[in-house]
């Protein structure tokens, strides 16, 4: 699940890739949106870390 913010960035670089002639500027924006897919997946993680650890009572 990509939040709003990543789910918009990633549409730009698929879109802005789909419209590059040179593949080097291909492959460059197909590795950021890699990037990008990775640092969602890690923020949603990061995400639910903390809600696990808000809700851990043997924590407070």
């Amino acid at each position: 699940m990509e939040d709003s913010t990543g789910k918009w960035l990633s549409d730009q670089i698929t879109d802005l890739a789909g419209k590059q002639k040179q593949y080097e500027n291909r492959a460059f924006l197909v590795a950021m949106e890699k990037t990008v897919k990775e640092q969602n997946e890690r923020l949603k993680l990061l995400k639910g870390e903390v809600d696990g650890r808000l809700w851990n009572h043997e924590q407070w």
